[in-house]
């Protein structure tokens, strides 16, 4: 079996990923190692607790948009995903993309320099922030929907419907 070797570079880090038979059996494992470790730095333990109280006690809005479309769609999402010191209403790794569903809280001042500040931390590790009120969701459920999948096949995670 041939060896497959990747190379990724990101925010100036380098991370390889490779499979197959390799004389090398050191720098795998150096290699492996590399790798779990600088992913693991997006995942805050800590936070893992509060992420699983939350997926079992989701918003009517998180219910409505994960069992009505999420769940069904041809890629994978995850719930009340722990990224850094942030947990994220819904993610999708093929996308980098993240979807999260505002109440009245997220209107305030308050609420709006969180959310600036959180946006500004996930977009820096390459991902893309996609917002919808809870009233979008009540209200243009399929224009919301519409959207998210529109967003999916731009970013290359679902291929377009054929004509």
């Amino acid at each position: 079996m041939d060896e497959v070797l990747i190379y990724i570079c990101f925010q100036n880090h380098l991370i390889t990923a490779h499979g197959g038979a390799s004389p090398q059996g050191e720098a795998e494992t150096y290699n492996f190692i590399l790798k779990v470790s600088f992913m693991n730095n997006y995942n805050n333990k800590k936070l893992t607790a509060n992420s699983q109280k939350l997926r079992k006690n989701m918003t009517k809005e998180e219910r409505h948009l994960w069992y009505d479309f999420l769940k069904e769609i041809p890629v994978t999402f995850h719930r009340q995903k722990v990224i850094g010191n942030y947990i994220v209403d819904f993610y999708c790794a093929s996308a980098k993309m993240i979807i999260e569903l505002d109440g009245s809280q997220h209107y305030y001042d308050e609420g709006k320099q969180k959310d600036e500040k959180r946006d500004k931390y996930l977009s820096s590790l390459g991902l893309t922030v996609l917002r919808y009120s809870n009233d979008d969701v009540n209200n243009s459920f399929e224009s919301v929907c519409q959207d998210i999948f529109n967003n999916l096949i731009s970013r290359g995670a679902i291929s377009p419907p054929s004509p």
